[in-house]
C-alpha cells in the first residue's frame, strides 16, 4: 500500500519531467526567426567575393553593402563580376495570414523555410505589401515576413557553393532596417549546412 501510494504521489511530477523536452522545443520554436543554410562545396579561406543584388531597389542596395562589411570582418576580398565567386541575394517581405497581431506577439509555429536544393532557382520574388489597410483593426500593426534568401555560385565551375535563407517575423514600420538586422544571421550560416535555428533579435 505504501508503494502504491508513493507511485501514485511521484505520478504527476514525473509527468511534469517528462513534458520539460517538449516544452523547451516548443519555447525554441517560438522564437520569430530562423536562419538556415546549406553547402556544397568548401569555400577557400580568405576568398574574393563578390557581392550581387538580384534587384537593385535601395533597400537591396544597403543590404548589399551590409553583407560586403559582414565578408570584410569575416576576412573575405570584395571581388568584381571578373570574380569567379559570386554572392547573390534578394530580400521579400509579405504579410502573415491569419488573425493581425500586436506588435512583439511572436508567430505561430510553422515552417515555409525555402529548401536549399544543389541547383537551387532564384530566391521568392517580393510581393509588394500596403500597410494600413481597411481590414486592419485600429491600434493593430499586421504581422509581416522579413526575407533574405542567398547563394554563392561559382562562375567559372557553374557549381553552387552555398545557399542560405533567414527570416523574420515582426511588426516592424521601417523594412529596410529590419532586413539589414537579419544580415548578421544570415552571416552565422555562411559557407555551412545549418538545418535551422531559431532566434530572436534583442
Amino acid at each position: 500500500m505504501i508503494q502504491r501510494r508513493n507511485l501514485l504521489i511521484a505520478a504527476p511530477f514525473l509527468a511534469v519531467a517528462s513534458a520539460l523536452p517538449s516544452a523547451l522545443a516548443l519555447a525554441q520554436d517560438s522564437k520569430p526567426g530562423r536562419v538556415t543554410g546549406r553547402a556544397f562545396h568548401p569555400l577557400p579561406q580568405r576568398a574574393m567575393i563578390e557581392v550581387s543584388p538580384l534587384d537593385d531597389r535601395d533597400e537591396n542596395l544597403r543590404i548589399a553593402a551590409a553583407l560586403r562589411e559582414a565578408l570584410l570582418r569575416g576576412g573575405y576580398a570584395l571581388g568584381d563580376a571578373s570574380t569567379p565567386l559570386r554572392l547573390s541575394f534578394d530580400s521579400e517581405v509579405r504579410p502573415l495570414s491569419g488573425p493581425v497581431r500586436a506588435p512583439g506577439t511572436p508567430a505561430p509555429t510553422g515552417s515555409d523555410d525555402v529548401v536549399p536544393g544543389d541547383r537551387g532557382t532564384s530566391p521568392i520574388p517580393e510581393r509588394r505589401i500596403q500597410r494600413g489597410s481597411d481590414n486592419v483593426p485600429r491600434g493593430k500593426t499586421p504581422l509581416l515576413r522579413y526575407v533574405l534568401n542567398a547563394t554563392i555560385d561559382d562562375r567559372t565551375t557553374g557549381k553552387r557553393m552555398w545557399q542560405g535563407n533567414v527570416r523574420y517575423d515582426d511588426a516592424e514600420s521601417d523594412r529596410t532596417q529590419m532586413l539589414m538586422r537579419l544580415v548578421p544571421p544570415l552571416m552565422t550560416a555562411f559557407g555551412q549546412t545549418q538545418k535551422g535555428r531559431s532566434f530572436a533579435l534583442e
